[in-house]
């Protein structure tokens, strides 16, 4: 029979990222590659060279978001097996399994939608969603919006907004300040429940 620290660790998937800053380039434009230019000088219609070279062209390869994306697509075939995945626990650390055989670079996809979002906090799933189904890209408070009524595990939302790019998570924390979270726990129906949970929160249609 598992002792509470290995049920808890079934609950538990890698590490928040935090927040993360995104350092400001140059006034100047030092080394830009040559089909930068060429995409300014095409997009230079009556607009201001801020306008078409942002902080996301400055900062991120193409090529380097193209071979990110083609890792995931291998992983993530549909919009319905990405929902899927995410709505498990158990299938989120065997994708996150995946993706480290893949080699897949989560930090710079987390910091490349963290600049896309204008510094707002993303969700993975959402980001993925946008990634690679051409998907609206929403951000965590509008997921969250969606599942308030979702009291039961409402605890987890203060940590899952502040953390960029991590998906909601239980946490041990969280478990020994909620009651009914510590009860199901005991009862070991804690990880279906959230499992349910997860469901119902990455399947709201936002």
């Amino acid at each position: 029979m598992m002792n509470d620290n290995e049920y808890l660790n079934i609950m538990t998937f890698g590490v928040p990222t935090g927040t993360i800053k995104v350092e400001s380039h140059p006034n100047e434009i030092i080394d830009v590659a040559p089909e930068i230019i060429a995409k300014i000088k095409a997009r230079l219609n009556n607009k201001t060279l801020d306008e078409v070279y942002d902080l996301t062209d400055r900062v991120f390869d193409e090529v380097s978001l193209m071979r990110e994306k083609n890792k995931l697509k291998k992983i993530f075939a549909s919009k319905t097996e990405l929902q899927d995945v995410f709505s498990s626990i158990k299938s989120i650390k065997s994708a996150r399994e995946e993706m480290n055989f893949n080699e897949v670079n989560r930090e710079l996809l987390s910091q490349y939608s963290f600049s896309f979002s204008s510094e707002k906090t993303v969700d993975e799933y959402d980001f993925y969603r946008y990634f690679l189904f051409d998907e609206k890209l929403n951000l965590k408070s509008k997921r969250v919006e969606q599942v308030r009524n979702q009291s039961e595990f409402s605890i987890l939302y203060e940590d899952y907004l502040a953390n960029h790019f991590e998906p909601i998570k239980m946490t041990k924390e969280a478990i020994y300040m909620s009651s009914s979270l510590l009860t199901l726990f005991k009862q070991r129906t804690l990880v279906s429940r959230l499992d349910e949970f997860l469901g119902i929160f990455y399947g709201a249609e936002i």
